[in-house]
């Protein structure tokens, strides 16, 4: 019965803290004019729409090294997600095409920058590479995979007085380190920190600088800059804009949204601002008030999954 209580209240209070989500993401959504491209939900809106294709080019183009460019996309795919629970850590990728040319990109965005950011995206470009062969595949099939990531914070550099609003995008990719002479074309590391960029709408002259400022800040604008003798960034800001969304591609955008709304909410009980051993601070905190209220060791260890010894510890500093 303790058991059952638990879960109940747990759940509870869960699920009225995601309709309560529910009613706070219905409210900014009509208040926004136009979507946030550094969010989950509106990069997708945007860029992992077909019919943008044009625009998904152009973003990609604006940020690979100069001696890439795409001409055409032809593949698009989601990679795959986890399972959400809200005990279990949660990695939310974003869009992975494909161009005529064989290369495969990996498209994130990024509001939080931590220690090993760098490392997952090694990780994630990685696992495309490698999962470009079969068995008995050859090794000359395999392309090059780039993995970008627009940061709305800034990425940390050895020197910082290389880095600023004319320099926010970061190239790496295998080389020597005495000469400096490039491996062959394998797995390239971009980030473009959007953190760094400073521009005001009126000091952008280039499409490369209107894209970095739409970027940053279409999620507040109200209204659309005056950017009419550059008709990609006007279909770029007309394609951000969630009154013109069809009511299909509405759904599914109000869909994601609450999605995203939802995981931040579990890493927020998962995690405690972020930290992973914060599920097992929620469990010592469920069983200590289970122990002031005379619940036994036995069942509060099934119901919180610590060990009697942990139980043990937790009475002991009682």
């Amino acid at each position: 019965n303790a058991c059952k209580e638990f879960y109940f209240f747990f759940f509870f209070n869960y699920n009225v803290n995601k309709t309560m989500n529910y009613f706070q993401a219905k409210q900014n959504i009509e208040e926004s004019v136009f979507v946030d491209l550094l969010s989950d939900s509106g990069f997708k809106a945007v860029y992992a729409d077909p019919a943008n294709k044009h625009l998904l080019i152009n973003l990609l183009n604006n940020v690979l090294p100069d001696d890439v460019r795409v001409s055409d996309i032809v593949e698009y795919r989601d990679r795959e997600q986890q399972t959400d629970t809200i005990f279990s850590k949660k990695t939310i990728l974003d869009l992975v095409c494909r161009d005529s040319a064989g290369n495969i990109f990996g498209i994130e965005v990024q509001k939080k920058v931590d220690k090993d950011f760098a490392k997952r995206c090694v990780y994630y470009a990685s696992g495309q590479y490698h999962s470009q062969l079969s068995s008995g595949g050859r090794y000359s099939e395999l392309h090059p995979v780039y993995e970008l990531a627009f940061l709305e914070e800034k990425y940390p550099h050895r020197d910082e007085s290389e880095w600023d609003s004319e320099h926010i995008v970061s190239h790496y990719h295998l080389t020597e380190k005495r000469t400096g002479e490039s491996l062959c074309s394998t797995i390239f590391i971009i980030f473009a920190e959007l953190g760094r960029f400073t521009k005001s709408a009126e000091d952008c002259v280039t499409t490369r600088d209107k894209l970095f400022y739409w970027f940053k800040h279409a999620g507040d604008e109200k209204k659309s800059p005056s950017w009419r003798d550059d008709p990609e960034m006007q279909a770029l800001v007309t394609a951000t804009e969630i009154a013109a969304f069809p009511a299909e591609k509405m759904d599914i955008y109000i869909k994601d949204f609450m999605n995203e709304m939802d995981i931040e909410y579990q890493k927020g009980i998962c995690y405690n601002e972020g930290r992973e051993e914060g599920a097992r601070e929620t469990a010592v905190k469920t069983a200590r008030a289970f122990l002031e209220e005379g619940i036994s060791v036995a069942v509060i260890a099934r119901c919180t999954g610590l060990t009697i010894d942990v139980l043990a510890g937790v009475r002991g500093r009682d």
